[in-house]
């Protein structure tokens, strides 16, 4: 060999043999005379495993690129380059007499492929450390696993069906919600800023949840804003003498475009609030900042509209002191929610005063 040998595969009809060198590339050599047949070329980095199907067609390899290569053996082309792991591919075997394969990585996980229609299938999660190697038994009824983190994991073939769409479903779930935890994160703060000690951060984390509680409040936003437009329409007309009689759009259930837009920010879960402020766009926390002056009328929303107020600046904060259209409305809720809240504070002074005053009345009530 022209480099250092990193793995040799044997076809199980003893047809080739397969070496896999430091360059990256794999020779394939007929067995009985050892002449060069192919050589597979493709891998940025060197070929860590490789298998042979037990028909001989396939070969597959698995590189510290994080790749699996499926290759035929007839003329030696590249049929699917697979990014199969999130680090380097260790093994990977096939299940004898078929094309189904297993995979193993530093990625601590075990991925089980269907190699003709090049289809991840299963996704198996036990390790704590890289997997090293792996094994499959001659019948394809379980398979093997060793690790880094000193342990040896048998996984067992089950009779339960497993549906391929649903696992696809699921990855893409898990993939989302992982890559939204960073999506909106320090969106207007400066990377180089640090939170000072003490301070406090957005409480929750972003989950399918709340952005689909972000989706519907964008959408009550939305029509709110359509049936004020039919209202206003529809005042302009009386106006003029035309009278016509206003339906309300039903989807709206028949309350006020500001009951409405209410109704779908009351619906989240108070978890789940800031985060889901968190990902509206600037636009739309414009427009609930509009309605927050009716809001505050209502005593039992005064807590729920100090709280979106709190999050939409401190969110939003640069662009709201640099849009102009924004001040009247920010000018007129500083004096609305200080009254408001004054107004809770007497209440609920006035109610702890009136509570103790009865348990003295109860206290010396029993003394007598």
């Amino acid at each position: 060999m022209n480099d250092d040998v990193l793995v040799v595969a044997v076809c199980p009809e003893v047809k080739y043999i397969a070496v896999a060198l430091l360059d990256c590339t794999v020779k394939v050599f007929f067995m009985d005379s050892l002449k060069f047949f192919l050589s597979l070329y493709g891998h940025k980095l060197p070929v860590l495993c490789m298998d042979i199907s037990s028909d001989g067609d396939l070969i597959v390899t698995g590189s510290a690129d994080k790749n699996l290569k499926i290759w035929g053996l007839d003329f030696g082309d590249c049929h699917k380059s697979l990014f199969a792991h999130a680090d380097s591919v260790m093994a990977v075997k096939f299940v004898r007499n078929t094309h189904y394969m297993f995979s193993v990585g530093k990625d601590r996980l075990v991925k089980y492929w269907d190699a003709d229609k090049f289809e991840l299938l299963l996704t198996l999660e036990g390790h704590h450390s890289e997997v090293w190697c792996l094994a499959v038994s001659n019948r394809g009824d379980y398979l093997v696993t060793g690790s880094h983190d000193r342990s040896i994991r048998r996984w067992d073939r089950t009779e339960e069906p497993f549906f391929i769409e649903e696992e696809k479903e699921k990855r893409l779930e898990e993939m989302f919600e992982s890559d939204i935890d960073n999506a909106f994160e320090n969106r207007y703060v400066p990377k180089e800023e640090l939170p000072e000690e003490g301070a406090v951060s957005l409480a929750g984390k972003k989950t399918q949840e709340t952005l689909n509680a972000t989706d519907s409040i964008i959408e009550a936003l939305d029509m709110a804003e359509d049936e004020l437009k039919r209202i206003a329409v529809y005042e302009e007309e009386k106006s003029n003498g035309k009278v016509a009689d206003f339906r309300p759009n039903i989807l709206m259930l028949g309350l006020s475009p500001s009951d409405y837009v209410l109704r779908a920010v009351s619906n989240v879960h108070t978890n789940d609030l800031e985060q889901t402020l968190l990902a509206l766009p600037f636009s739309d926390a414009l427009k609930i900042l509009s309605y927050l002056k009716d809001w505050a009328s209502l005593p039992v929303k005064v807590e729920l509209v100090c709280r979106v107020a709190t999050v939409l600046l401190q969110i939003h904060h640069n662009q709201l002191v640099s849009t102009v259209a924004a001040r009247p409305v920010l000018t007129l809720l500083k004096d609305i929610l200080h009254a408001r809240v004054k107004e809770c504070k007497y209440t609920l002074g006035f109610n702890l005063v009136a509570m103790d005053h009865l348990k003295v009345i109860s206290e010396s009530a029993t003394l007598y």
